[in-house]
C-alpha cells in the first residue's frame, strides 16, 4: 500500500510538527518519508510527532528512517510516535528503538508532554 504523508506545524508552537502517516512504511515508501521529515527539519521543526494511527505495516526500511532521523534531533529536539499498533510497537521494542524515542497513545498526549517539557513515556 502506498504511503501518504501529511504534516502540519502546531498553531502555537512553530517548532512542533505533527506528521500523519497513512499506509505502509516499507522499502518502496521509506525514502519519501525520510525526505519529508528532513524537509520539516529544514523548515524549522525541532519536535516531530509521527501519527501511526493509519499505519498497519513497517519494515526495516521504516525502522532505518526513524533511527536516522533521531540523531538529527538529539540535543535540540524530540521525535515521538503516537497511536502505534501493537504489532509495530513490538517490533520497535524488540529492536531497541523504544529506548530512543517515546511512544504515546495519541497525538494529543504526545503534544501535551512535549509542551510541558516532560520526558516520560506513556
Amino acid at each position: 500500500m502506498a504511503l501518504t504523508v501529511q504534516s502540519r506545524f502546531h498553531p502555537t508552537h512553530a517548532d512542533l510538527a505533527v506528521v500523519s502517516l497513512t499506509g505502509d512504511v516499507d522499502i518502496s515508501t521509506a525514502a519519501r518519508l525520510r525526505d519529508d521529515l528532513a524537509a520539516l527539519l529544514g523548515d524549522g521543526a525541532r519536535h516531530l510527532v509521527l501519527d501511526f494511527t493509519e499505519v498497519s505495516f513497517m519494515d526495516s526500511s521504516g525502522l532505518s528512517v526513524l533511527a536516522g532521523i533521531f540523531p538529527l534531533l538529539r540535543g535540540t529536539g524530540t521525535l515521538s510516535l503516537a497511536a502505534v499498533n501493537p504489532r509495530i510497537r513490538e517490533v520497535l521494542r524488540t529492536t531497541g528503538l523504544t529506548r530512543l524515542f517515546p511512544i504515546y497513545s495519541s497525538v494529543d498526549t504526545a503534544i501535551t508532554v512535549i509542551r510541558s517539557g516532560e520526558d516520560t513515556l506513556s
